[in-house]
């Protein structure tokens, strides 16, 4: 594995489980900073931010960081396979932030029907014109 490699997961399409659910599951509890008490080592002082927009974590006392697969697998010592199990068998909620375009109704990518693409250099479209555009 290299090691820019650490902290991805082959998951497929399925959604990662999430971070903050996780993190809850082994006891520690998420502030307003986004730093919390790492749960791989005894913490007296908050030393792990956590991001949740993206869903990862890094504790900067340790080193470790990653996902919540990533986490899992370093507090229950597993691999992928395991963490997945793990998660499937607690029933954490997924996290389905940046997800493909096959959720949306009306994507092309859904097939559900096709979407006309824009022509930048259409004139007389309507819609709002900045005033810098404006002449």
């Amino acid at each position: 594995m290299r090691l820019r490699d650490i902290g991805r997961h082959d998951d497929g399409d399925q959604p990662r489980p999430d971070l903050v659910a996780v993190l809850e599951h082994y006891g520690v509890s998420m502030t307003r900073t986004g730093m919390v008490a790492c749960p791989l080592h005894e913490d007296r002082t908050p030393s792990c931010s956590v991001d949740e927009n993206k869903g990862l974590w890094k504790c900067h006392s340790c080193g470790q960081g990653g996902d919540s697969y990533t986490l899992i697998m370093q507090k229950e010592s597993t691999s992928f396979v395991g963490a997945r199990t793990l998660a499937a068998s607690l029933g954490l909620p997924a996290d389905d932030a940046g997800g493909g375009d096959e959720h949306l109704s009306g994507s092309s990518y859904g097939g559900r029907r096709p979407v006309p693409g824009r022509s930048r250099d259409r004139r007389g479209g309507g819609g709002y014109v900045p005033a810098w555009r404006r002449h």
